[in-house]
């Protein structure tokens, strides 16, 4: 398959989870609307890594993926574009750390804290702004580059 095409696959499919989570938030579904959000960061950092000629593998937290290229050398941009990616990275890991959250809640001494008390529309409003400023920036990155 053409590099170009698998990563605008993955945009493809980030920009469905996050249609997904836009509806889940019009429906006070909060949980739901971060878990969906998270996904569509995932896909996103995973067509970059694509973009850049590299397999992402079956992860859930690419950015790992995409720091370790970094680390050993293997992505070199020019500085305009690695300040995107790094924009990329930072947004996308806040999402990757939500992690289980939004689908269990967190397990306590005295009791399960559900994900329904975790997120509200605030909280919730700011990982889709996340989300969303991963999606146009990596929109963007995809568009300077060569694949």
């Amino acid at each position: 398959m053409p590099v170009r095409r698998k990563a605008l696959d993955w945009l493809e499919m980030a920009e469905e989870y996050f249609k997904d989570c836009e509806r889940d938030f019009r429906d006070s579904r909060y949980p739901s609307a971060v878990f969906h959000p998270e996904q569509s960061a995932q896909k996103t950092v995973k067509a970059l890594i694509v973009a850049l000629g590299f397999e992402p593998g079956k992860t859930h937290k690419p950015t790992i993926v995409f720091k370790a290229l970094i680390a050993g050398g293997l992505v070199a941009l020019e500085k305009p574009l690695m300040k995107l990616l790094d924009r990329v990275i930072l947004y996308a890991t806040t999402l990757e750390n939500q992690g289980t959250m939004p689908r269990y809640g967190w397990e306590t001494v005295d009791r399960i804290v559900k994900p329904s008390e975790l997120y509200d529309g605030e909280k919730t409003g700011l990982l889709m702004e996340n989300a969303r400023a991963v999606l146009d920036t990596a929109r963007e990155l995809i568009g300077e580059l060569d694949c």
